[in-house]
């Protein structure tokens, strides 16, 4: 009997799952648009302006359009392979741990070197639009199915670029105000410790809903 309970639970889930699909499959592609198109401005704003952190948001950024189209596709595959769909989830908190890796490299490295003046307002300015994208998308994507794991991957990446945005805004404000160039780099290590947080929960998730 609680077999059947059991079965008739998985059903159910299945069920609730797939009926997301359509709903979550908008959200993704509308998602994935506007961060693919900040991701370029950002990168641009990053280079001119000699903005660790702005690359480092904008390389997490397209992190983020990865991320959205490997759950786009994830859904597409649901119904048909859910075991590559689940791989994919794999995939996608994996790839959270690598930037939060890269990041953590750099910035290492740049505080190890005479510290750079970065073009500060400018910076803010660029790094303020991101946040502001990042809500909206957050926003957008709050109303998709959290359950699934490929759709909540992408998520915590769009948080932890809006938290990315951030960073990037107190390092300008400081660079401006204060001349502390180095605090590019330290909000750069403790966004990278955040991002590793939240990609060893996606990617442990993941595996465990391999093993299942």
């Amino acid at each position: 009997m609680s077999n059947l309970h059991t079965h008739h639970d998985d059903h159910e889930h299945s069920e609730h799952q797939h009926s997301h699909i359509p709903q979550d499959r908008k959200i993704l592609v509308l998602s994935f648009g506007i961060i693919s198109l900040f991701m370029v401005v950002e990168f641009i704003g990053g280079y001119v302006f000699n903005s660790l952190a702005l690359i480092a948001d904008a390389g997490h950024m397209a992190n983020d359009s990865l991320s959205l189209g490997l759950a786009i596709v994830a859904l597409w595959l649901a119904s048909r392979s859910p075991k590559i769909s689940q791989w994919l989830a794999v995939l996608n908190g994996s790839s959270l741990l690598l930037i939060a890796i890269y990041i953590i490299w750099e910035a290492i490295e740049r505080l190890q070197q005479t510290p750079q003046r970065m073009d500060a307002l400018p910076m803010v300015a660029v790094a303020t639009i991101g946040l502001i994208v990042n809500i909206i998308v957050a926003r957008i994507m709050l109303k998709a199915d959290h359950e699934n794991l490929n759709v909540r991957s992408a998520y915590l990446h769009v948080m932890a670029d809006l938290m990315g945005s951030v960073v990037a805004i107190i390092s300008g404000l400081f660079a401006y105000f204060l001349e502390w160039q180095w605090v590019d780099a330290v909000a750069s290590l403790l966004l990278s410790v955040i991002i590793l947080r939240s990609g060893w929960q996606v990617t442990k998730g993941a595996i465990k809903a391999l093993g299942q």
